[in-house]
């Protein structure tokens, strides 16, 4: 049997065979339109994104090193402070006796 879409005959030769429709070619789809999409801008967009990412990453180390330095400043301070409060302790203490 023969696969033309339509089983039916649609009449009968002179030999007395049955003769089928010409198979029909499925109907295409229609096609979306070509829509022109500006690539340069997106990747300029990209390319900026990166920038601005590495620019800020750089701007937190930078802060992040500063107050780590203000951190071992005021470390120091304290430890001078300390020593000198001891001293002046054992001065004042001396001084009195």
């Amino acid at each position: 049997m023969r696969d033309t879409g339509s089983e039916t005959p649609i009449g009968i030769d002179g030999n007395g065979r049955p003769i089928y429709a010409w198979p029909q070619p499925p109907a295409v789809a229609p096609q979306q339109p070509i829509v022109a999409r500006p690539w340069g801008t997106y990747l300029a967009g990209g390319c900026g994104a990166v920038f601005a990412v590495a620019i800020l990453g750089a701007v937190a180390i930078a802060f992040m090193i500063g107050l780590a330095v203000v951190a071992v400043c005021l470390a120091l301070a304290a430890v001078a402070l300390t020593i000198c409060v001891v001293i002046l302790r054992d001065v004042w203490r001396q001084s009195r006796q």
